[in-house]
């Protein structure tokens, strides 16, 4: 009997509450196998609802559909959490509201009862969201001794603000990023990028090479000034968004111009004056299309490759928009899906840091709009999929337009916002950053999830040993998953546009009885894979064709003695034998080994060559605990590999 959480449709009150009503089915479990907490934000149900505890129950590892797997001893990524941008907007409307509303956001997003965002994004002088446009050294002739530095303007807004911020999380990772230099560091002689053509950039938007020491004595001030102001720089953005040019404040950067200035420049500048900030390029998005020139993984790929310049990156900064022709004359928002841009570039550099830098919904301010909120649902927890260690929004607060912005009209929206009258309105995407900022707090680790469903998903364990699965439907549709862990499940159904996060213990001690009385049935693994496949540009001999259920396709090995193919369930349990039906290599020498973690696998049993007379292969063993089982070749008796049409798992 399967247990099943159901998150109800009920109107419920904006601020969290434990739901009673909620319909929520909980079997009394024959064993104690852990309690499940339940929260959910829903756009039909009401935001921060918190679901009776549930239990976990015995999995059934026949289970090889609509499921999501964790694996909490897989550790992948630490995250620092979850923030937002303290531009000179966001500050500007706090200081219009009253003391009292002004704590209440505060709260909101850094209290303990709030959000408890733990990473805070700033401007390295004015952007599109700033009261006017301004650097710290403007001046009508150059100045590259920087004798006119200054970062006064800062302290109208933005540094008090930020001070704010401090007394309430007093370890907050700070982020800084410049739009643009003081202008007569430009060839263009302007800090906007003038073209007004995004991507395209028909007016050379670049700093003066002559300019690049000043450059990075500037950066220096800027981080020595805020020191003085109380404020740690964490983490130094070179350029946001490197080679865009849109009409606000901005400037490009070619890929030989980041790599001199970063290794001859920027870095020895911060090791002459003791500062070590985390230093990220790019801060763009993730696309690789014409519109996004170099593209991430090219352009991110050649700096790294550089070691000069190497040394003194930390990161890889990027954003979430996306862009087309089309969408761009629409005036519809887009937003990229390109994750496997973050997963190409990791596996080139595996030490370099990805941090997700500005998000928000363009083109309006989309103000009581759950599309936001959906949009938020899938970014972030596929960027954490992706190793991804921190994810920034953008404003903090916004008025009722989407602003207010300098010099350009740039709508966007905002978690927090002020109607016409200034009064505070919690946007739906509010609820689900605090959903997720809450669950990912500084420390927390990513661990592997899998699923062969197309919902959204993500999990961490903290550093108590709490287990947190967020499960995503941005879909018009509700869908029903099942939770598996090791050895236990339980059943959830998520409603449509929604974030339910599961929490639990880790600490539970495995079934290890076997019940020799039940009798044995053939399962189909989740997953295969293999030591190696037979490369043929017709046919698909990768592992997964020995469990697919079809008879025409197979895996095939190379043509050596020592390969391997590993079976795993959708969950551990007793396992005595496999069902192998072979197409080649079923009279060989091959182990039997059965495995918990994938990777430490122990013989059950050994299969002799002259055992084998046919390709319908059933090998029973004494009964054991595992999640996988291998095959393990050792001789061939022929001159072919070992090929295999279909796999079936005997357990208990």
């Amino acid at each position: 009997m399967k247990k099943k959480i159901v998150a109800s449709m009920l109107t419920v009150a904006m601020l969290g509450m434990s739901l009673s009503g909620l319909q929520v089915k909980n079997v009394q479990a024959e064993e104690n196998l852990g309690k499940v907490e339940v929260h959910v934000s829903a756009k039909e149900g009401g935001y921060e609802q918190i679901l009776s505890d549930v239990q976990f129950e015995k999995a059934d590892p026949s289970k090889s559909s609509g499921y999501v797997k964790v694996y909490p001893k897989e550790k992948r990524q630490t995250l620092l959490g979850v923030g937002g941008a303290m531009t000179e907007s966001a500050a500007y409307n706090l200081q219009k509201l009253s003391k009292d509303k002004q704590e209440e956001i505060y709260e909101a997003y850094f209290g303990e009862s709030g959000a408890k965002y733990s990473v805070l994004r700033s401007t390295i002088g004015s952007a599109d969201f700033s009261t006017r446009s301004y650097s710290y050294n403007d001046t009508e002739t150059p100045d590259p001794q920087l004798k006119h530095f200054t970062i006064e303007k800062d302290w109208n807004y933005i540094i008090p603000a930020i001070k704010k911020v401090q007394s309430y999380r007093k370890d907050i990772k700070f982020f800084a990023a410049p739009w643009a230099p003081p202008a007569w560091m430009k060839k263009s002689g302007v800090r906007r990028g003038q073209t007004g053509t995004a991507g395209l950039n028909l007016v050379d938007n670049s700093i003066k090479p002559e300019y690049y020491e000043s450059y990075a004595n500037y950066f220096v001030k800027y981080i020595q000034e805020y020191k003085k102001a109380g404020i740690d720089v964490y983490s130094l953005s070179i350029q946001n968004e490197a080679q865009n040019n849109p009409k606000w404040e901005a400037a490009t950067w070619s890929t030989d111009a980041m790599i001199n200035f970063v290794g001859n420049h920027l870095g020895p500048a911060l090791e002459r004056n003791h500062l070590d900030p985390k230093v990220l390029i790019w801060d763009w998005d993730k696309g690789n299309d014409p519109m996004h020139h170099d593209g991430f993984v090219k352009f991110n790929t050649k700096v790294l490759s550089n070691e000069k310049a190497r040394k003194y990156i930390d990161g890889i900064a990027f954003h979430w928009y996306a862009g087309d022709l089309w969408h761009e004359m629409k005036g519809v928002p887009m937003w990229s899906k390109d994750f496997d841009s973050l997963d190409k570039v990791k596996e080139k550099f595996p030490d370099i840091h990805l941090y997700a830098t500005e998000a928000c919904q363009e083109k309006g301010p989309w103000f009581g709009s759950f599309d936001p909120a959906d949009r938020y649902i899938y970014d972030i927890l596929n960027d954490f999929e992706h190793g991804t260690e921190t994810w920034i929004d953008w404003n903090l607060l916004l008025d009722r337009q989407g602003g207010p912005t300098q010099g350009v009209v740039n709508k966007c929206h905002a978690p927090i916002m002020l109607d016409e009258n200034n009064k505070v309105c919690y946007q739906p995407s509010y609820y689900i950053l605090k959903q997720i900022s809450r669950t990912v707090q500084p420390g927390t680790v990513s661990i592997k999830t899998t699923t062969d469903t197309d919902i959204v998903k993500t999990a961490v364990i903290d550093e108590e040993g709490m287990v947190s699965v967020m499960l995503g439907n941005v879909t018009d549709n509700a869908k029903t998953v099942t939770v598996i862990d090791d050895d236990r499940s339980v059943e959830v159904t998520l409603q449509p546009h929604s974030l339910t996060t599961l929490k639990y213990n880790s600490d539970y001690q495995l079934d290890e009885e076997i019940d020799m009385t039940l009798p044995d049935k053939a399962v189909k693994p989740i997953t295969a894979t293999a030591s190696s496949y037979e490369k043929n540009p017709v046919y698909n001999y990768q592992a997964s064709s020995a469990i697919d259920n079809n008879m025409k396709t197979r895996w095939a090995s190379d043509w050596t003695n020592h390969e391997d193919i590993t079976f795993e369930l959708s969950s551990r349990a007793t396992v005595s034998g496999i069902q192998l039906y072979f197409e080649n290599g079923y009279d060989a020498l091959y182990h039997i080994q059965i495995s918990d973690d994938g990777k430490s696998f122990k013989t059950v049993k050994t299969v002799m060559i002259e055992e084998m007379k046919s390709p319908n292969v059933t090998v029973k063993f004494t009964p054991a605990k595992a999640r996988y089982v291998r095959v393990q070749g050792v001789q061939r008796n022929n001159k072919y590999g070992y090929s295999i049409y279909d796999a079936k798992i005997f357990v208990k």
